[in-house]
């Protein structure tokens, strides 16, 4: 993603989002797949009958398998080529510009040196997905980007303040040091372990 995000800086253009609705109700199914009937939607007079999935579904582990697969597909269908290393970048070509189409799960983000190439790939996008634009790239994966003119500016507070939220922590006195550097500590033989968890 950073990488990404420096050759957008590089290349002097921005960077878009989509949100893509219901992503794994999109992928299809290629393997015969039987669920029990859900809670509050039981046929009372087939109760021991269970339904044979036609897409993919939530929970189901080849939903984000699927989902990636119908859209590498349909992007390799629109000339678009797979990246080398990361498989989740797309890229496509046209004259002497580029487009570059990053996926994670359900957020997808674009960005071209031409922004007809990024129209035209909002329009194909919106034309076989139920999507939402969510416009300029701002937030993603606890990163707060501002993209400027000439820079492009990365920050993550909210993802600390949501870490520090978290474990209980967010209104901790604060300290430079967390413990007296004059401490001497020893091992409390009779009192009750904490939790590491909160610790490592």
């Amino acid at each position: 993603m950073r990488l990404l995000l420096a050759y957008a800086c590089l290349s002097g253009f921005k960077l878009f989002q989509i949100d893509v609705k219901s992503v794994f109700l999109n992928g299809f199914i290629n393997e015969e797949v039987y669920v029990t009937q859900p809670p509050g939607f039981e046929d009372h007079k087939l109760p021991g009958h269970v339904y044979k999935l036609k897409k993919a579904l939530y929970g189901l582990k080849q939903a984000s398998r699927q989902w990636y697969e119908r859209l590498s597909n349909f992007l390799l269908s629109k000339n678009y080529q797979r990246g080398q290393v990361d498989k989740t970048l797309f890229i496509k070509n046209s004259e002497n510009d580029i487009i570059l189409v990053q996926v994670y799960v359900d957020d997808i983000i674009f960005g071209s040196t031409n922004e007809l190439l990024c129209q035209e790939f909002a329009l194909d996008m919106q034309g076989e997905f139920e999507m939402s634009m969510m416009g300029e790239l701002n937030y993603f994966l606890g990163l707060h980007i501002k993209q400027l003119q000439n820079d492009t500016f990365l920050n993550q507070s909210k993802y600390c303040r949501d870490v520090l939220k978290k474990f209980e922590m967010d209104s901790c006195k604060e300290a430079s040091t967390p413990i007296a550097n004059s401490c001497y500590l020893d091992a409390d033989e009779h009192g009750t372990p904490g939790d590491q968890t909160k610790f490592r």
